[in-house]
């Protein structure tokens, strides 16, 4: 069951919008709908959520399931420590030009 559920969303998402509809509509001539394809590229998310049923469960990527959980933890704590590396070199920046460039 699963493997006809990963086989459906490789066909439609992979096929069918990226090779399959584009070549019937230059074929055709017409303007293939842009917007349609796009809602439909979400499906791919889906695929990417059953890779991480897959690091979840089977016992070799323990390890990696692990980093990949810390670093979803820690995203707050890296937001904000980026934020600061960027104000203090930012800082810095200013300190620097008003030093070397005296008027």
């Amino acid at each position: 069951r699963s493997n006809l559920l990963d086989a459906l969303l490789v066909i439609f998402t992979g096929v069918l919008i990226t090779w399959i509809i584009p070549f019937i509509a230059f074929a055709t001539g017409t303007e293939a709908n842009r917007g349609a394809l796009r809602t439909f590229s979400v499906l791919r998310s889906v695929r990417l959520a059953r890779l991480v049923r897959v690091f979840r469960e089977v016992p070799v990527f323990h390890e990696a399931w692990l980093l990949i959980r810390g670093l979803a933890d820690s995203s707050r704590t890296l937001f904000w420590t980026c934020i600061m590396i960027l104000l203090v070199t930012y800082a810095f920046a200013i300190l620097g030009l008003a030093i070397i460039v005296k008027p």
